[in-house]
């Protein structure tokens, strides 16, 4: 099993950071402020995403967004040694579902109303991607409609379900996403920042709010 899908299955809410650059140093930090898991960005580069991989003990993923791959490019990826693959819906070849040795997360869209997800935990999928917030509200306060967005989705399927934060999620608001049955949550560079520094000091007011939750 992926070790993300392990701790989404065993945490009360995972913190996925989507670092801001694939470099060491930022995984690093990422890894020593608390992080569960690193998802990075797509890159060809891959003695640099190597490297990245064999710097860190915590699951390591990657979001293909635009980019698929075909069969045999995604089988090169899978040796590098992710955990877990961020995969877009919408057109999606079957190859990046069926393939193992990987978490499948696939990432919904603000369209996911056409898609039934009850059915979707018999596909080969391991988790949800809730990016379901129309491209022109992203960095807007988070509200009682997108929380109930989550809820729907998570009430939905059987499968974990992750909250990216296309909104401004605050620390703060961390036990209202986890009290929407949602299982993980994942921060990027509109949260982070860009530095190193903003980096670990974001992450850990998130660990420090994950840790405060009282199941």
């Amino acid at each position: 099993m992926s070790r993300l899908v392990s701790l989404l299955s065993k945490e009360p809410l995972t913190l996925i950071v989507k670092l801001p650059e694939n470099t060491v140093e930022m995984a690093k930090a990422a890894e020593a402020s608390g992080a569960g898991a690193i998802c990075l960005n797509y890159s060809e580069d891959k003695d640099a995403l190597r490297d990245i991989i064999d710097a860190v003990k915590i699951p390591m993923g990657m979001s293909l967004d635009e980019n698929i791959l075909t069969e045999a490019e995604m089988k090169d990826f899978k040796k590098l040694g992710f955990d877990f693959i961020d995969i877009p819906s919408n057109d999606a070849p079957d190859h990046l579902l069926k393939i193992g040795g990987f978490g499948r997360i696939l990432s919904l869209d603000p369209d996911y109303s056409e898609i039934d997800l009850t059915k979707l935990s018999d596909r080969p999928i391991d988790g949800l991607d809730a990016a379901v917030i129309m491209p022109e509200d992203w960095g807007k306060d988070l509200n009682v409609g997108d929380l109930q967005q989550y809820i729907t989705i998570a009430m939905s399927t059987t499968l974990p379900v992750i909250v990216p934060a296309q909104k401004s999620i605050r620390a703060s608001e961390v036990p209202i996403i986890w009290d929407t049955g949602t299982k993980g949550i994942m921060i990027g560079e509109s949260i982070t920042g860009d530095t190193v520094a903003s980096l670990k000091a974001v992450i850990k007011e998130y660990r420090s709010a994950i840790g405060s939750i009282k199941q």
